[in-house]
């Protein structure tokens, strides 16, 4: 028998409540893996901690006065970019994502990005934000 619980349709009308809703009702169960190139799970993130990781971000977001605005999130592939991407839901944000600049050839490319969006918000990691 499945260990899953159905969401109820009524208490959920869009993913960031799908998400408080699990944080909720099964704030242990897995909610994201992310795995090496094996197939193997090199981090892992609980409803529960996404949850509070997305609020944190979502609530510095809403100090930044980016509800409705274009938030540009240069994050490589991982755990960290599901919490930002949530944490701009949780905002009323628009995720613009994009992978961090390798070298200043691809500085352009994100100038570009910031420019189309006009996203005058930036969420990176540390590792990402010594490469730009």
């Amino acid at each position: 028998m499945s260990t899953y619980q159905i969401v109820p349709r009524a208490e959920t009308s869009n993913l960031a409540d799908v998400l408080r809703w699990r944080a909720q009702h099964q704030p242990e169960r897995l909610a994201y893996a992310f795995l090496h190139r094996g197939g193997m799970a090199e981090s892992q993130m609980t409803y529960e901690t996404l949850d509070r990781q997305a609020r944190t971000i979502g609530a510095v977001l809403q100090r930044k006065g980016a509800a409705g605005k274009p938030v540009l999130l240069l994050h490589p592939p991982g755990l960290e970019y599901v919490s930002a991407f949530f944490g701009c839901l949780y905002a009323g944000a628009i995720a613009v994502p994009a992978y961090p600049p390798h070298s200043t050839r691809t500085l352009p490319r994100i100038q570009a990005i910031m420019d189309d969006s006009q996203a005058e918000i930036v969420l990176t990691t540390a590792e990402a934000r010594l490469s730009i």
